[in-house]
């Protein structure tokens, strides 16, 4: 059985700067993680860089074995991220921003799924109203529905406790 993270000798570099240096970790199926360390410890490139969002300079990283350089495509669809900020469509319903996020994964008619979710996250009853005029909590909560839309094995959280 493959971690559900795996990265090994992982380097990033931004100029001079040294994001990541040699990082590795291998995370198994079923475990809970918590990366902790100081602001500019690399933590969210680290993150970006499991997501495809940050191309790294050197090593390698996977997702349920599948390699996030070679195998894009299936590891972001084994992987669910929460960011670190508020980043949302304002002109769209919590529904249609939650069939957006499906349809980037070409599931279509996942009413059923995104309605538990709903339920799940106790956003029911914001389902049809505007991302604008949702609360800051109820738009983090938005966002982990949009992690969990695609049904990823892997969840990832920037900053949880934001």
């Amino acid at each position: 059985m493959s971690a559900a993270i795996d990265v090994r000798c992982v380097a990033k570099r931004y100029g001079s700067f040294e994001a990541l240096r040699g990082v590795s970790l291998s995370i198994g199926q079923g475990e809970f993680f918590g990366l902790l360390g100081p602001n500019g410890a690399g933590k969210t490139t680290l993150i970006s860089a499991l997501s495809g969002l940050v191309r790294p300079d050197g090593g390698t990283l996977a997702i349920m074995g599948h390699d996030v350089v070679a195998d894009y495509r299936n590891a972001r669809r084994n992987l669910g991220v929460v960011p670190q900020e508020l980043v949302f469509d304002p002109f769209f319903s919590v529904r249609e921003l939650l069939r957006i996020q499906s349809g980037y994964f070409g599931i279509r008619s996942n009413d059923d799924w995104i309605d538990e979710i709903l339920a799940s996250l106790d956003l029911t009853h914001k389902a049809n109203a505007n991302m604008r005029m949702l609360s800051g909590g109820m738009k983090r909560r938005v966002l982990v529905a949009q992690a969990l839309v695609h049904r990823p094995p892997v969840i990832v959280l920037d900053e949880p406790t934001a």
